[in-house]
């Protein structure tokens, strides 16, 4: 074959859609979501029904919103253990500042995502400047603060705002019977997808992951990359704490509790790999899309609770596993 049929077929795969759409890194994970789908619409009674699929786009809603900061941080190469204990303080401190403080609704909510984002600040700074690893800092942040969560609470509930407009506006019905948990996950993950696709920081996000002494050496600061998304992170789970405390009105020390696995598992099942410099948020919805209609299904069928867990547990080694494969016939084509 000559260099120039060579370039001619680039150009034509270039210019083609579908060619595009099979080549992407996502092209994997939504040919199982797709699967998946048929299967359950198939096989599973009452799964089509328009109520239920928009509970499954509602449920997923936080795992957006949160594994939107995740997917930053693993492609920049960090990890987040304390993303459900985060979510579940920073929803103490949300119905706590608006009940025992009797701060307004707005402000209140900004406290609660800028307290996030300091949060993320001071793992990000341990793990940059300190050289401690992320998996061991927010490891320690993971205990921390559920441990606050239930000193401040004695471990029980407390009440949130009765504003109707606060709940209306987080968790009303804005467009038909459009949860609008899901328009806030949507609007979340468009705008930092366009961010990571379309930015100098997006870019800096994957030169640092994919290989951080060349991203130092190409005049890009890695260590603050990394704790701008260790902040992005905790900023957004203050925005689902604020979505969950107007939802329920009220604020539980135990929620959050093991969704850091569904997280990473959304994460890690959309194709971003946990060694960094590879990822999407596009694959991470598809990844939580999975995680959703998986423990959607097992729900309508009557199975155990528990098992979502272990079927959650499956899917993050298998995509692993998968993960490495291609990444090592890619490295072969390379």
């Amino acid at each position: 074959m000559t260099a120039t049929a060579t370039a001619t077929e680039r150009v034509d795969a270039a210019g083609n859609p579908l060619r595009r759409l099979v080549g992407a890194h996502e092209f994997g994970v939504l040919s199982a979501t797709v699967l998946l789908f048929l299967f359950c619409a198939f096989g599973v009674d009452n799964f089509l029904t328009s109520d239920n699929l928009l509970s499954v786009a509602q449920q997923i809603a936080f795992i957006g919103i949160i594994g939107t900061g995740m997917t930053l941080l693993i492609i920049a190469g960090e990890i987040d253990l304390s993303v459900g204990s985060q979510y579940g303080f920073l929803s103490i401190v949300m119905a706590y500042t608006v009940t025992e403080m009797g701060l307004p609704v707005l402000p209140a909510a900004l406290l609660v995502i800028g307290f996030g984002a300091v949060i993320g600040l001071a793992q990000g700074l341990l793990t940059t400047l300190a050289q401690v690893p992320s998996f061991v800092v927010t490891l320690a942040g993971l205990a921390i603060l559920r441990g606050a969560a239930l000193l401040v609470t004695g471990g029980e509930p407390i009440q949130g705002s009765e504003s109707e407009t606060y709940h209306d506006i987080v968790s009303g019905f804005p467009i038909g019977t459009l949860a609008a948990q899901t328009l806030w996950m949507a609007a979340v993950m468009l705008g930092f997808g366009w961010v990571l696709a379309k930015t100098k920081f997006g870019y800096d996000v994957y030169a640092t992951g994919g290989n951080v002494k060349a991203a130092v050496n190409a005049g890009i600061s890695a260590n603050r990359v990394k704790v701008l998304c260790f902040c992005v992170t905790g900023a957004l789970c203050g925005l689902a704490a604020v979505v969950l405390v107007g939802w329920l009105g009220s604020a539980n020390p135990l929620t959050g509790s093991g969704i850091e696995l569904s997280v990473i598992a959304a994460v890690v099942v959309g194709g971003a790999s946990l060694t960094g410099g590879v990822g999407s948020i596009v694959g991470t919805l598809l990844g939580a899309l999975v995680a959703g209609l998986i423990g959607n299904a097992l729900a309508l069928l009557g199975v155990d609770g528990n098992w979502q867990q272990v079927a959650t547990g499956v899917l993050i080694l298998a995509a692993v596993l998968i993960n490495r494969v291609v990444a090592k016939r890619q490295a072969a084509l390379r």
